[in-house]
């Protein structure tokens, strides 16, 4: 039975894992939309963005109206461009009719030549919402709609260039260098502003004994992330947002606190503990009606009770460690998917995006853990109030941290 528990501690943690790959409840995004119609040597635009949206702007106080102040905004952030110029504007941005709760507004560029590729840059909102998503539509005045070209525009993809096949047709023009730098600095830009991301990561230096093992398990957390995170942003399985992000928030608070209770022996207790606690806000949580099913509940309760009672010992943490950071590595990549799927990944150039990304928060793990490696020797040291250790203290704050994150992303979601 000793043997076994670990195993069934996995078990749980499987269960909990394939239930999270259940649909999510949708949540609305920050969208706008353009169709662009190329006619010789002009092109015709016309942008579309809710109402609500468009309140977001600074100007939207001042301006005589909403649309004014997009058109405004447009103005300064939509630029069109041909052979190294910019294509100059031959009306200014004029409301069009829309559909109830938006503005379409539209304008027109004169280019320089028929057949040049066009380059389009859109600055538009995101500077001020980095999740926002633009979907253009560009199509040829003597093609019909099926031969129009999707482009999507992020905050790290603000650019396309376009132009004409020799059949006529059109064509995207994003190099894979470009695509894949850009989504770098996305992935370092997300791994070091996403707090609930490094406090893992800072929580598997804790546990580490060595720096060998330190790298085994970050090594470990690397091969999970990148397993989940290909899977999702490639659209092999749906993730359930609301149940990843309450993992993410208990692995810190389980990992966390295993540093200071795995040399009290103290483990199997907080497993029993944790799993009690559990139970009760699975009931909580099935009053309320929310969103995580007792299914996901279940896992999470075995896996604690199975868990704590397999750590008896400092030598036993480290043994089962690289499975753990592993299994929960693969929440963490789901939440890092849930990005991607905020900002997409363009359609013509996917691998590099998704090759990119990923480097980006392998680059920003890196420069997020070299200085804390070099002050790891002075953790060791007690500090001169509590006669309590570094590392000690920053584990406890991690593991209230944690279960901060998860009752709050269970119960008050």
């Amino acid at each position: 039975m000793k043997r076994l528990t670990p195993f069934l501690g996995l078990i749980g943690l499987a269960v909990s894992l394939i239930f999270c790959l259940a649909p999510a409840t949708a949540h609305n995004k920050s969208t706008s939309f353009s169709d662009w119609l190329w006619q010789d040597d002009a092109l015709q635009l016309s942008f579309t963005i809710a109402m609500r949206t468009a309140t977001i702007l600074p100007d939207v106080a001042v301006a005589a109206s909403v649309q004014d102040a997009v058109a405004v905004h447009l103005l300064a952030h939509i630029e069109v461009r041909q052979n190294g110029k910019t294509c100059p504007r031959t009306q200014g941005y004029q409301t069009a009719p829309a559909k109830a709760n938006y503005i379409k507004l539209q304008t027109r560029f004169q280019c320089f030549d028929a057949e040049a590729p066009i380059t389009l840059r859109n600055h538009a909102f995101f500077n001020l919402a980095r999740s926002h998503v633009h979907f253009a539509r560009l199509r040829l005045a003597s093609q019909g709609l099926q031969d129009s070209e999707e482009l999507l525009f992020t905050a790290s993809q603000r650019q396309h260039q376009i132009s004409r096949s020799p059949s006529g047709s059109l064509v995207g023009q994003t190099s894979f260098g470009d695509a894949m730098s850009q989504y770098v600095g996305l992935g370092v830009a997300h791994i070091l502003t996403g707090i609930d991301h490094l406090a893992f990561v800072l929580c598997l230096l804790l546990l580490s004994q060595t720096r060998r093992h330190a790298l085994v398990l970050v090594t470990g957390f690397t091969l999970g992330h990148s397993l989940t995170l290909g899977l999702a942003a490639l659209g092999f399985v749906a993730p359930n947002a609301a149940f990843v992000e309450a993992i993410i928030g208990g692995s810190i608070a389980l990992i966390a606190a295993e540093h200071v209770l795995a040399r009290q022996g103290a483990m199997p207790r907080a497993g029993c503990i944790a799993a009690c606690v559990l139970l009760i806000m699975a009931g909580l949580d099935w009053l309320r009606g929310g969103e995580i099913a007792f299914t996901g509940w279940l896992g999470l309760i075995v896996f604690c009770a199975c868990y704590g009672a397999s750590i008896k010992t400092p030598a036993d943490a480290k043994r089962l460690a690289p499975i753990v950071t592993f299994g929960f590595g693969l929440f963490h990549g789901f939440g890092f998917a849930g990005l991607l799927a905020e900002v997409g990944l363009p359609q013509d150039q996917l691998l590099a995006g998704l090759l990119g990304f990923n480097l980006g928060v392998e680059i920003g793990q890196i420069i997020f853990l070299t200085p804390i490696l070099l002050l790891a020797p002075y953790l060791a040291r007690r500090l001169p109030v509590f006669k309590l250790s570094w590392s000690d203290a920053v584990a406890s704050g991690l593991a209230g941290f944690g279960v901060y994150l998860f009752v709050q992303r269970t119960l008050f979601l």
